[in-house]
């Protein structure tokens, strides 16, 4: 009695490699664009958390919000909170946040660092943030309610 032991095929272990290479291909390109769009979405919530400090510096100061960017990030840093960029992890002026020396409307990052959050104020009456994503400015600014 003849015992043939039947194994796979070099064709079909072919097609089962190139099935799993077609489905890795695709996961990662869903993974990375899912990576970008999770961090555009902390670029927003930088917005919100410079646009809620902006806004506790106006109580405090009666209604005149920060002049200089750094005046809301003291307020965001307090109880040891840190404050960065989430493309690039770094934390600090031009490298997380930056301030706007000039009034426009609306308001540009005028920056290529991607994660960068701007804020420019109209002599502490009026004030924008703008976020950068990972292409160009982000489409919401966040304003004053004055």
């Amino acid at each position: 009695m003849k015992d043939r032991s039947r194994g796979f095929t070099l064709i079909e272990l072919l097609i089962v490699v190139l099935v799993v290479g077609i489905l890795a291909a695709t996961a990662i390109a869903n993974y990375s664009a899912l990576q970008k769009r999770a961090r555009e979405a902390s670029v927003k919530t930088n917005m919100h958390v410079f646009q809620v400090a902006t806004e506790d510096y106006g109580v405090r100061y009666s209604s005149v919000y920060p002049t200089d960017a750094s005046q809301a990030v003291a307020l965001m840093t307090q109880g040891g909170s840190v404050f960065y960029n989430p493309f690039t992890k770094q934390t600090g002026s031009n490298q997380a946040w930056a301030d706007q020396p000039t009034w426009a409307r609306p308001l540009t990052s005028g920056s290529t660092v991607a994660g960068l959050v701007a804020y420019g104020d109209s002599v502490g009456t009026k004030y924008q943030i703008v976020g950068r994503g990972s292409s160009g400015d982000l489409p919401l600014i966040l304003t004053s309610g004055q």
